[in-house]
């Protein structure tokens, strides 16, 4: 039996690591991408923004690694999001089923002290034998 290489994924479509993590790793049919937070791709936070634009550039971070790593949101399996006390559950929830397909996935949402940002969102995503492999 032949097992690949766990891969690093990188793409400057979304922020950079804030210490030594990478964005996401391929093993196998697994790709396991890293949390994202309300940062552009150039790693600048957007605390200030409304709650729901912070939701939107999580969101597409953890999109755009998707992408690099050859699926999409919408081949997410497990979900895990962080939210701090007081965060609009209702609007994060409109946000998040426009990036994720059913069957939903599995998520686990905990509210957190977040010591920076209103959120905090990972992911695992399976790639079947159609998506792209990369």
């Amino acid at each position: 039996m032949t097992f690949a290489k766990p891969r690093a994924i990188h793409t400057p479509e979304a922020p950079p690591p804030a210490g030594p993590y990478s964005q996401a790793i391929v093993c196998g049919n697994l790709v396991f991408i890293a949390g994202q937070t309300p940062r552009d791709p150039s790693g600048k936070r957007l605390l200030d923004r409304p709650f729901t634009e912070q939701v939107e550039r999580t969101l597409q971070n953890l999109e755009a690694v998707a992408r690099a790593a050859g699926g999409s949101l919408r081949n997410a399996v497990k979900v895990n999001v962080f939210l701090r006390p007081g965060a609009d559950v209702a609007a994060f929830n409109a946000i998040y089923e426009r990036f994720v397909a059913e069957p939903f996935p599995a998520r686990t949402t905990t509210i957190s002290d977040l010591s920076i940002g209103m959120l905090e969102v990972d992911a695992v995503l399976w790639l079947d034998e159609r998506t792209d492999p990369r």
